[in-house]
């Protein structure tokens, strides 16, 4: 924001105003500051500023002050962090100076700085997908390791199918459609997640590959059939299964899955699927 003022109302702005004001002429000399200032940054720091030049302050310890920034973060000699909003107010005169009057905002900042960071926190916790209600990724790595330690105990086969499906129409709507289907096909013991880009990926205890691929195909028949029902729409799917071996842990059986899924799509053909 930039107002004028005249010298009169600019200098009882200067000396009574309860907050931070420093005035710099048109060539960034240092003309004049108030007591809220010389509180702020120290007195000698103060009286050091008057009568030079700050048209490129660079590192100087009160440089984020003397830029032209209209929001700036300064860090004072006890490491202390400042927010503050710069309101810009032109002076009449010869000399075309200009006031910076400082608003601390530190409170404010700091507030929405944690409020952001908890936020981030709490999606960190977050073990479902808001769309679809299944298991998000992290939520699957957590409820994937269980499995993988029994596979590797017992030496019992699981697979992972990782599916795409592409559809016009409300994206949302869809993927909650074939969470349903997926929910209904499945056994209780089957895991469903879907990751961010909302790939569905099905954990299959006790199958193997081979069964996992007859699954597959029964599961692209269903949803087939639901994608001829939702408006005429066609669906197109494309899929990769993978086996647990016995180095696996949750995360390279997904990351394998992932790939295969990776060569499924590029294949770009009718029945996308991958080993």
């Amino acid at each position: 924001m930039t107002e004028t003022l005249s010298e009169k109302h600019a200098l009882a702005i200067v000396s009574n105003c309860p907050f931070p004001v420093l005035v710099m002429d048109s060539q960034s000399h240092v003309l004049n500051y108030n007591h809220a200032f010389e509180q702020l940054v120290g007195r000698d720091q103060a009286s050091d500023l008057l009568g030079h030049e700050y048209s490129k302050p660079g590192d100087h310890p009160l440089g984020a002050l003397l830029g032209r920034e209209k929001s700036v973060c300064w860090t004072d000699g006890n490491k202390s962090r400042h927010y503050f909003k710069i309101h810009f107010i032109d002076l009449e005169g010869e000399a075309r100076a200009q006031a910076r009057l400082f608003i601390d905002v530190t409170e404010q900042t700091e507030l929405e700085q944690s409020h952001a960071k908890l936020s981030e926190e709490l999606k960190q916790h977050v073990l479902t997908d808001t769309i679809t209600g299944l298991l998000n990724w992290r939520g699957l790595v957590l409820a994937l390791e269980p499995q993988v330690a029994r596979s590797r105990r017992y030496n019992s086969p699981m697979s992972v199918i990782m599916m795409e499906i592409h559809c016009e129409g409300n994206r949302d709507r869809l993927l909650l459609k074939i969470a349903r289907l997926l929910k209904d096909q499945l056994r209780w013991a089957d895991l469903i997640g879907c990751s961010e880009h909302h790939e569905f990926v099905l954990v299959l205890p006790e199958t193997t590959a081979e069964s996992a691929v007859q699954l597959a195909d029964k599961l692209e028949q269903r949803l087939a059939d639901m994608g001829d029902a939702t408006d005429g729409r066609n669906l197109s799917i494309c899929y990769g299964i993978t086996g647990w071996r016995r180095k696996d842990s949750a995360g390279t059986l997904l990351n394998r899955a992932g790939m295969s899924l990776s060569e499924a799509r590029s294949r770009q053909d009718e029945h996308s699927i991958a080993l």
